[in-house]
């Protein structure tokens, strides 16, 4: 049976406010996602500032955690989580905004403990990443990877594959594999046959801890996840198998479950826009984050309901509890700036997949219930830049409306695009975090679908 969702309405070209991920300054390596205690920056000339959110730290800096935490997040996408009583230097770090072959990434370890996401630097050229320990070096093969010095080095991956090497030899780390070794001159050895990977399984810039850090039994830092159950909203962009059309659809009301990696399985509800009960069942996971508030990700395939039974493909997804509207009233008069967090690798129905990273900005002034451009209302402003099939598409909002916490949007593009749409909620007990799926019309690479997130 076909699905009558929201189809796309094709209008109209975007200014692009580049985040992390794009072109910075040559200097600016990384930016600080999350910082918590005295944690500073020091300079090669040995002087050192403390460190808040927000900041950039430039290649040959030094960051030092003492009994602080904090979370970096790299202009390539990669994401590093640094325990207490850590020092990590950036070396030499280059990145232009996409993989040029100029492109570095170069770190040292120098004490202390660390988690890292990587990001675009390596995954061409191997040459191009190392983490250095005064044990061992540590190259990648794209991945998601654990370090920690003590009495020597340990490294452990969740996901991808990693390469220890010393005096001694090198040492390969799949998922679920740990290596240990106590100096420089002794290969790493595996401590821990391969078993089941950390359950923090995220693909696409995840908040890496949040408050107490807990570990997995792999040794990885547990993400905290959302529980199964009643209460949650989901924004979905697919297509319909049954006629290949591609459409936005909002399930209100939904019980979600997730798996142990917290990537949303299965959703029940009601669909805003068809009018009827509605459910969707995974068929496999292509890539999933969460950061315990909201989770997003993509499925290659999926089984529904939508008052008859129905096939979709590349299904993108944003799931959360919405805010409530009676949380509104706290939150009157308050502008935010909500940078990106997280993506999904955009798909097209062309068949193309996107490589490179998507950039965007989020801003809302809270009013009331109604979201609009009129005085009083609660009024949105989004863009995105979506690099797929050797373009790079700009949109920007042109309309957004709905009632709080959903809404829904128009873009306006420029380049091959001729007009899109999205459509998504607020999250959270206060708005922290605000998600939307999104599909445009991208000329010759076709229909192009995606799902983002934002969060302060």
């Amino acid at each position: 049976m076909a699905l009558s969702l929201f189809r796309i309405s094709l209008l109209l070209g975007l200014f692009s406010m580049p985040m992390a991920a794009s072109a910075q300054s040559a200097a600016n390596a990384a930016r600080v996602d999350f910082v918590t205690g005295p944690v500073v920056a020091r300079a090669a000339s040995g002087v050192s500032r403390p460190l808040v959110k927000g900041n950039e730290i430039t290649s040959g800096e030094t960051v030092v955690t003492g009994d602080g935490r904090a979370q970096l997040l790299f202009s390539d996408q990669s994401v590093v989580s640094l325990q207490p009583k850590t020092e990590f230097k950036i070396d030499e770090y280059r990145f232009s905004g996409r993989p040029d072959g100029e492109e570095k990434g170069f770190f040292s370890l120098i004490k202390g403990g660390l988690r890292t996401i990587s990001g675009l630097i390596g995954k061409r050229n191997r040459g191009a990443y190392a983490m250095r320990t005064e044990v061992a070096t540590i190259g990648i093969r794209g991945t998601e990877y654990s370090a920690e010095l003590d009495g020597g080095l340990k490294v452990s991956t969740q996901a991808g594959e990693v390469e220890v090497c010393n005096q001694g030899g090198c040492t390969s780390v799949k998922p679920g594999e740990t290596v240990f070794t106590p100096n420089a001159n002794t290969k790493p050895e595996h401590t821990q046959s391969k078993g089941t990977p950390s359950t923090s399984t995220s693909t696409t810039n995840p908040t890496l801890y949040a408050g107490g850090e807990q570990r997995t039994p792999t040794g990885g830092i547990a993400v905290p996840t959302l529980p199964s159950g009643p209460g949650y909203e989901v924004s979905v962009a697919l297509i319909d198998t049954s006629t290949g059309l591609p459409a936005l659809e909002t399930i209100t009301a939904s019980t979600a479950t997730f798996d142990e990696a917290g990537r949303m399985s299965t959703a029940s509800g009601t669909a805003v826009v068809a009018g009827a009960p509605a459910s969707i069942v995974a068929g496999g996971h292509t890539e999933g984050a969460t950061d315990g508030i909201v989770a997003w990700g993509r499925w290659a395939v999926a089984n529904g309901d939508f008052g008859g039974p129905v096939s979709f493909s590349q299904v993108h997804y944003v799931v959360g509890v919405p805010t409530s509207a009676t949380a509104l009233s706290t939150l009157t008069g308050i502008k935010a700036n909500m940078p990106l967090i997280g993506y999904t690798s955009p798909t097209s129905d062309t068949g193309l997949t996107g490589l490179g990273p998507v950039t965007g900005s989020f801003t809302v002034q809270f009013g009331g219930t109604t979201i609009g451009s009129a005085g009083g209302n609660t009024v949105v402003n989004t863009n995105l830049n979506v690099p797929i099939g050797g373009a790079s598409i700009d949109l920007t909002s042109s309309s957004v409306t709905g009632t709080f916490p959903q809404f829904t949007g128009t873009f306006a593009c420029g380049g091959p695009c001729t007009g899109g749409n999205f459509a998504g909620s607020f999250y959270g007990p206060a708005a922290n975090r605000a998600g939307y799926t999104y599909l445009f019309n991208g000329g010759a690479v076709g229909n192009v679908s995606g799902a983002v997130m934002f969060g302060r």
